[in-house]
Order: structure tokens, then sequence, then C-alpha cells
């Protein structure tokens, strides 16, 4: 299994160029649903992420080892988290996890584009009540973390105690493009993870971004490739509560 790995890496405002004397312009705020917010950001200078009324303490990130490379730069005074990129990422989706002093871990799905650089505001999702929880499962402030763990467990593939792993032997489905197959299972008390190989069968480059598995009941989704080249096989991670 292909390990994208999970790291931060801090740089000084020097090295990217950020020019303390232009003020960047205020973004329409980005909401939290579902413990992902998804946001506009530039391609080719740096742009700022800021949570109202709390801080962010921590980044973890995903991203491919072959392509552009997310850039990050924390303020440990403000809270503030400056993010940019170190090649041409125009089109591709990156995948920020954010933890915040409050405890709220957040999954920012940062989208690179041809824009100016801005401040963009993230509104915190606040937890739902006990009684509005899905049977057997508490939200609790660890949670969230629980899950980026979960996803963790799942990208590297290797054994940890209390997670245990179940292959399947699927013969697959084919859609226009793709052969869809699942590849197993892994599951954890409260959770439940699917891996899914996904190959091009097509004839040109096809897209696929953890965006497209976000759908009701899905808690969080990574994938190894974001353009899959024909006769190219991707790994897809997706992280739901057990039934």
């Amino acid at each position: 299994m292909k390990n994208l790995g999970f790291h931060s890496r801090i740089i000084g405002f020097a090295a990217v160029g950020l020019a303390a004397s232009a003020p960047m312009a205020l973004a329409d705020p980005a909401a939290v649903k579902n413990g992902s917010v998804s946001v506009d950001v530039s391609a080719s200078q740096m742009s700022r992420l800021f949570v109202r009324d709390d801080k962010i303490v921590a980044i973890r990130s995903m991203s491919d080892p072959n392509g552009p490379q997310l850039i990050t730069q924390s303020d440990s005074t403000t809270g503030d988290v400056y993010v940019g990129f170190d090649g041409d990422a125009v089109g591709r989706t990156y995948s920020v996890f954010l933890t915040t002093a409050s405890g709220e871990v957040v999954q920012a799905l940062l989208h690179p584009t041809n824009i100016d650089p801005s401040s963009v505001e993230i509104l915190e999702e606040r937890h739902k009540s006990a009684q509005n929880s899905a049977p057997g499962v508490a939200k609790s402030n660890g949670y969230t973390e629980t899950i980026v763990a979960f996803e963790k467990v799942m990208f590297n593939g290797l054994p940890v105690d209390g997670v245990t792993y179940r292959p399947v032997s699927d013969q697959g489905t084919d859609t226009k493009h793709f052969r869809i197959r699942t590849v197993g299972f892994y599951h954890v008390d409260g959770l439940t993870g699917t891996v899914l190989s996904i190959t091009n069968h097509s004839t040109v480059p096809q897209e696929l971004t953890s965006e497209q598995f976000l759908v009701k009941n899905v808690l969080a989704a990574g994938v190894t490739n974001e353009i899959v080249q024909p006769g190219q096989e991707a790994l897809v991670y997706i992280v739901e509560e057990s039934k």
C-alpha cells in the first residue's frame, strides 16, 4: 500500500516571499460541515487561514510525494496558518488537518487556483449533543482526532494494536472511466475504513479527488492520486461510523 505520509513543513516568511506590507483581502468565511471545509487558495502566493475565536495549534497534511508539495507557515502568537505550494498545483486538492486550541480537528480541503492571496476565516462546527449522535458513538472533543489517527493508519498500511484489517477478493465494477474494486476493510471501535482500488481504463487522464467521496455518512476520505493516468491505479481511503 502506498504511504503518502503525514507531514508538517515550517519555513520562514522570507523564503516564500510573503510581503508583510501588503495586506490580504478577506475572503468569504468557510463553514465547517461534518468536520470538513472546502477552501480556495492562491496557487502562486501564500494564503492565510484562521479560525474565529480560536487558534490553530497543529497542522497535519497529506499530499502526493511526486507532485507539488504543500508548504505551511504557522504563527504561534495569532494561531494563524499560511499555506502555499512549491510548484504548479492548480487543479489539485490538498487535505490538511487543523487542530485548534479548543480541541477541534478540521479537515480543510485546499483548492489551489489562479486567484490573489486572501485571508480565509474558518467557522468551526460545534459538536452535536449526545442525543443527536449515532447510537454507540460518543462525540467528544477527541472524536475527530480519532478519525484523523485512524485515517493515518489506513494510509500507512501498518499493523496497529486495536485496529483490524480484513482483505477482500473483489472482481470489481466498471464505470465509464474506472474499474472500482474493494481491497479491504479496517475496523476500530466505532469506525470502519474501506480501501478501494480505482483503475483508469480510459485512454485519457481522469481526475479523482477526495471530495468525490465525501457523501452522506462519510466522515473522511483520501486518495493517493488526484490525476489518474490511463492504466494507472489509485487507492481511496474512506472512513465511516461502524453500523
